[in-house]
Parts: C-alpha cells; structure tokens; sequence
C-alpha cells in the first residue's frame, strides 16, 4: 500500500513537473497535457455557448476565457503538486511524523492539509516531519511551491506584454485601413500627389511585426484564447489587411504606372510572411480540416470576390490611382490570390469566435469598421455571397 501510494504520489508530481516545462519553460509551440486540455476544454464550451447569443454577447463571452486561463491553470498545477506530495506523506503518517493531539488519529486529508501548508509556506507546526528524509520532501515541496508560483506570475506578465505588442500592430493597421478592413483605403492613405510615399516601409514593417507575433504565440500558445471584444485587435483582422493588401497591389494597380511599388521586394515579403505565420497558426490549433467545397459554395465566393474587386477598383480610381488595364487578367489574379488563403484564414477566424464578414467587410465595409453594430447590407452590384460564411 505505501509503494502504491508513493508511486502514484511521484506521477502526479511528474505529470505537473512535465506540464511546467513544457508551457512554460520551453519555447517550441507545445502545451503540456494539463494545459492542453484546460485550454481547449474551457474554449469549446466557451465557443459552444457563445454561438447561441448574440454577436456583442458572444464576444463579451469568448473575450473572458484568455484572463481566466492562467489562474485556471495555476489552481490546477498546485492541486495536482499538493495531492502529490500528500500521497507520499500519507502513508508516513503518524509513524515519520509529529502530529497534534487534537488531530486524533490521522487521515488521507490530514496529509492533504499538511501537503499544502508546506506547499504554500504557510505551514502551522501542528503536524511536522521526524526524519531526515520526510524533512528534505517537505523542503523541496516548499522550494517547488514558490518556484511554480514565481514563475506562473513571471509568465502571466510576458502574456500580457505580447498582448500589448498585438493590440499596437493592429491598431497601427486599423487607422490606415479606414478604421475597419477597407483596404482600398489602407493603399490610397499612402498616395499623396500622384505618387506613393511611406507605403514600402509599411509593408515592411508589418512583415516583421506579423514574424513577431507569430514568436510570441509559438512561446505562449495561451494567446490564442485570449479573445478581442474589438474585432479590429483581432489577428484575423490582421492577416487579412495583410493578405489582401498584397493581392491588391499585384491585381488592381497598374503596374507600368508603379513599377517602384508593384515590383517592389516588400510585396513579397509580407505576402510570404502573411501566409506562412496563418499557415503555422491553423497548424498549431489542428484546423487542417476537409478543404472540398462544392460547386455552388465555389460559385458563392466567386460572385463575392468580383463584387469586392469591382468595388476596389471604383476606391482607388477615385483616389486618383492608375488601376489595371487589363480588368480580366486582374480579376484572375485576384480569383487566384483569394483561393490560396482564404479557407485557411476563415478556419482560423471562426475557431477564434470571430464572423468572416466582421473579419473582412465583404459584404459591407461599414459593417466591418463599426464592428458589426450594424446589420449587413449588400454591396452594389447585388453580389452578396459567401453565405456559408455569414455567421459562425
């Protein structure tokens, strides 16, 4: 019995040590298995819940679950740490210990209550240890109690610093982009007397902002349960500012008008930076799910698609930006650009909770900026589409 004890007393503390290292101390995308699994369980019935409210509701909901997390897991990690030290001390107890007249005889909770006094440091001396070896467990069990806790909070502070890293690249995208997801918009707020000023550098630095935060969720996958009531915080808000801004540059803007911009290397850069930090996001969270669709969901998008490139075109024409000349060659680049990434990104924004018009303004550019207060409204041309991805 007190072998059984002892052993099943060490796997527990094995368990939380491997737990520990694994997401908190290591720096590859892993969760440990009691992470892991707090994580996903409180984000399903989170999600679950919230797709039978309302929008506001629903974000309100998902947006309370990141915060709770952490502390989550710290209660978790010093239950597992104190029923694993008490199931060692349980069987020792009285005989390797000195125990207070008024316990009586001693029980599986007194060892319980004894393990996290010494866990938390906070212990009464009305049961002590006697020998040598029971006083160095009680001892590690202490150093292991304000070890855990040191580093939790150390953690919790470097979360919430890339939290605000996140929150300052997607404001910087939210101002250009017309305070919503106008990317038209986000490419003439650079065009000052027939000419475009600044926006290389932007580009630039959005690839390495976007290669930043692709490092802080790698080091603390925690970030991707902390959900943004404002959409425009939101990385698939992000991605798609990103992503579309390239697939505009290359199919709406005369590149014989541009060549500086068009052929420019930071076009390329962000576009392969954009869809190589969404393809290791929808990686990391295994939403590589079923791509078929059918031809009439194909059919959908494409109608949505033109009606968003028309509606580009009208945008940057009206900012007095030279536009492509060949509309059908354009058209089929953008088709092909929009192909590429828009499942894996409206994966991606539907597993964070968040609507695929709300994310992009398909459907209406003001529905997106006043982050869907409004109901949406079809865009000129009739061309609604993308009816699959209307609501979560």
């Amino acid at each position: 019995m007190t072998l059984a004890f002892t052993i099943s007393g060490v796997l527990l503390l094995l368990l939380v040590g491997a737990d520990v290292y694994l997401t908190i101390l290591d720096d590859r995308p892993r969760v440990g298995p009691l992470g892991d699994t707090l994580n996903r369980s409180a984000w399903r019935v989170g999600i679950t819940i919230a797709r039978r409210v309302s929008r506001t509701r629903r974000h309100r909901i998902l947006n309370l679950i990141g915060p709770l997390l952490l502390p989550s897991l710290i209660v978790v990690y010093l239950v597992f740490l104190t029923f694993g030290f008490g199931l060692i001390y349980y069987p020792r107890i009285p005989a390797l210990f000195r125990v207070s007249e008024n316990f009586g005889e001693p029980s599986f909770w007194d060892a319980i209550y004894f393990s996290g006094m010494t866990l938390t440091t906070a212990g009464f001396g009305d049961i002590t240890p006697q020998t040598r070896a029971m006083r160095i467990l009680a001892v590690s069990e202490s150093a292991a109690g304000v070890s855990l806790i040191s580093m939790t909070v150390t953690y919790l502070l470097t979360v919430y610093s890339a939290l605000r890293q996140k929150r300052a690249v997607a404001l910087s995208f939210y101002h250009q982009a017309g305070e919503g997801a106008n990317v038209a918009g986000f490419v003439a707020h650079h065009f000052v007397i027939d000419k475009f000023v600044g926006l290389e550098g932007v580009l630039r630095t959005a690839a390495r902002d976007l290669q930043a935060l692709l490092e802080s969720h790698i080091e603390h996958p925690i970030l991707h349960y902390f959900h943004t009531v404002e959409v425009y915080k939101s990385l698939p808000r992000v991605l798609f500012i990103g992503l579309e801004t390239c697939a505009v540059i290359r199919s709406c803007i005369d590149e014989e008008a541009y060549p500086e911009l068009c052929r420019h290397p930071e076009v390329r850069t962000l576009e392969a930076s954009a869809r190589h930090v969404l393809g290791e996001f929808v990686r990391s969270l295994s939403l590589d799910a079923d791509k078929r669709k059918s031809s009439a969901a194909k059919f959908e998008e494409s109608r949505r698609w033109e009606a968003r490139f028309v509606q580009t075109l009208r945008q940057l024409g009206e900012a007095g930006i030279a536009t492509k000349r060949d509309r059908e060659a354009g058209w089929e680049e953008y088709r092909a650009n929009r192909e590429e990434w828009e499942e894996p990104l409206y994966r991606f924004a539907r597993h964070l909770g968040y609507d695929w018009d709300e994310v992009t303004g398909d459907r209406d550019l003001d529905y997106a900026a006043d982050e869907g207060k409004q109901k949406p409204r079809t865009q000129g041309g009739g061309a609604v589409g993308g009816n699959e991805k209307a609501t979560i």
